[in-house]
């Protein structure tokens, strides 16, 4: 089975769709994320599993954090557990993360070598801050006031 993600910005400059096999763990998807958008991923980052709301509400990082560590956790467990939406933290030190939004299933084509990019526009966001300053706006910045329209501060664990 295939698994078809859009990944995007708040602003919409920015969106990749991704055609993954479910048996990616998240480690895998991880590391397909950072080669396809040139970052670097020997740096620390985190899945969390979004409600319909937009609360985070389990997070899957390199270490486990009581959920699941990212390579012990496949996209179809998360799938099982009714997943609609990941938010991607790529940036702890400035709280930068891409929002994922699982858009269903496929089968495989055949004579297609998964994953795939199956949509691609605007430039990738800069890894890293020095990078990020020309393009202020285009990631999903989390800011820690009640306003955050996704609930996405309001994650305790």
């Amino acid at each position: 089975m295939i698994y078809s993600f859009v990944i995007r910005t708040l602003n919409k400059n920015f969106m990749r769709e991704y055609h993954v096999p479910s048996t990616f763990s998240l480690y895998d998807f991880n590391r397909f994320i950072a080669s396809e958008l040139d970052f670097d991923d020997s740096q620390q980052s985190v899945f969390f599993l979004l409600d319909a709301n937009g609360k985070k509400i389990e997070s899957y990082s390199l270490f486990d954090m009581g959920y699941g560590a990212m390579d012990a956790v496949t996209l179809e467990d998360l799938n099982s557990k009714g997943m609609t939406n990941l938010l991607y933290t790529f940036d702890f030190f400035n709280n930068r993360s891409l929002y994922i939004e699982f858009q269903g299933e496929t089968d495989a084509l055949p004579r297609v070598s998964y994953p795939v990019v199956a949509q691609s526009k605007g430039d990738a966001p800069g890894q890293f801050i020095e990078k990020f300053e020309d393009d202020i706006n285009s990631e999903i910045v989390i800011d820690n006031d009640d306003s955050d329209e996704y609930g996405l501060d309001e994650y305790d664990e």
